[in-house]
């Protein structure tokens, strides 16, 4: 019985991937380079437009239907959800933010992204400096006008932040 169940698992993998390689658009011309160039310009969009403080350029890196997932709170849906659960902190500080990509990888219409960030957070009225690093592990959607939207963001820290006088 497990020889059987484990052949047909083969069977059904072997076909789901040759379904998945099969049905892009004949003709189609994929340059994986340039979604990949792409991909980490838009990674680098993302730390400028929370550096800049400005929510409206961040936002429109996100798909309609994109999915926050933060750490210690449950998952944020929608890009309008999104954008309320981020707009207290562009309000309250002032971010510094960096990213290392450390790898994309392109599959058709889809890809991910994983890398390492660091931040600090300066309040802009009274309170405390906030300072840490991370990883994430994205997925993006290729849009309909050729464009790159994150539509899932996965991230932690790798410590506790670490708190500070303001400086």
């Amino acid at each position: 019985m497990r020889k059987s169940q484990l052949q047909g698992c083969i069977f059904l993998l072997f076909f789901l991937l040759f379904f998945v390689f099969s049905c892009g658009k004949q003709g189609e011309v994929v340059n994986v380079e340039a979604d990949i160039s792409a991909i980490n310009n838009i990674l680098d969009q993302y730390a400028s437009s929370i550096n800049a403080g400005n929510i409206d350029q961040w936002i429109s890196l996100w798909a309609e239907d994109g999915i926050q997932m933060p750490p210690d709170n449950p998952a944020v849906v929608g890009k309008e959800n999104i954008k309320a659960r981020m707009q207290s902190s562009f309000d309250l500080y002032n971010w510094k933010m960096t990213i290392n990509g450390e790898e994309v990888r392109v599959a058709g219409n889809w890809a991910f992204a994983r890398g390492n960030y660091t931040y600090t957070l300066t309040p802009k009225g009274e309170g405390k400096t906030i300072k840490g690093n991370g990883k994430y592990l994205s997925i993006l959607a290729k849009q309909a006008d050729g464009s790159w939207k994150f539509i899932r963001d996965c991230f932690n820290n790798n410590a506790p932040p670490q708190v500070s006088e303001k400086n």
